[in-house]
């Protein structure tokens, strides 16, 4: 619990950690394949073992990215789970009652994987997105671009392809809502 000064709030800092189906391969250790029977352990686990690996690697950035996929789908389950619970199954109040806070571009994920999870519970894109927007907030730390987190479309789209179709649906619909403000100018939709 954190516990805020001279109010009534108290916010929940969750802590998770990934965990394997399969924690121990028999099968594999007997027939002497000792680092392939907790292969799958040792990768889950790297997950949530140390934050922020080296991304100079390719295997750093996937790692990396399943991070932040992982932190980032744990805790709205978590908080989705939490507002069915004080609020019954339907999702008209989410955004009143739920907000996220995004800290720089690192958690960004979390937007599609909102709409996916709750496109997953019979929303249709249109209301799962509408909520999306209305829930999550965003504080940039700088405007460089260096700074900005980027992914190469090729991991991206592989290691998270769902979230991906969900990304290029909003760039779309963004890039339309441009159009559709900027009639003709095709600069003004390149920037943004």
């Amino acid at each position: 619990a954190v516990i805020g000064y001279a109010n009534r709030n108290v916010n929940t800092l969750r802590l998770w950690q990934s965990e394997p189906l399969t924690e121990f391969d028999f099968s594999l250790f007997n027939d002497q394949r000792y680092g392939d029977a907790v292969a799958q352990k040792n990768a889950a686990e790297d997950i949530s073992r140390v934050l922020y690996p080296n991304d100079n690697t390719d295997e750093g950035r996937r790692l990396r990215l399943k991070q932040q996929y992982f932190f980032c789908s744990a805790s709205l389950q978590d908080i989705i789970k939490r507002y069915h619970q004080n609020y019954g199954e339907g999702y008209g109040e989410f955004a009143r009652h739920c907000a996220i806070q995004l800290n720089d571009t690192h958690p960004t994920v979390a937007i599609p994987e909102l709409v996916r999870l709750l496109m997953g519970d019979g929303l249709s894109f249109e209301e799962a997105f509408s909520i999306a927007q209305r829930t999550f907030h965003y504080t940039n730390h700088t405007i460089m671009a260096e700074a900005l987190e980027k992914w190469p479309i090729e991991l991206f789209s592989k290691l998270l392809p769902r979230i991906y179709q969900i990304i290029e649906e909003i760039n779309r619909r963004f890039i339309q809502e441009i159009n559709n403000k900027y009639p003709g100018n095709q600069e003004k939709v390149r920037k943004m």
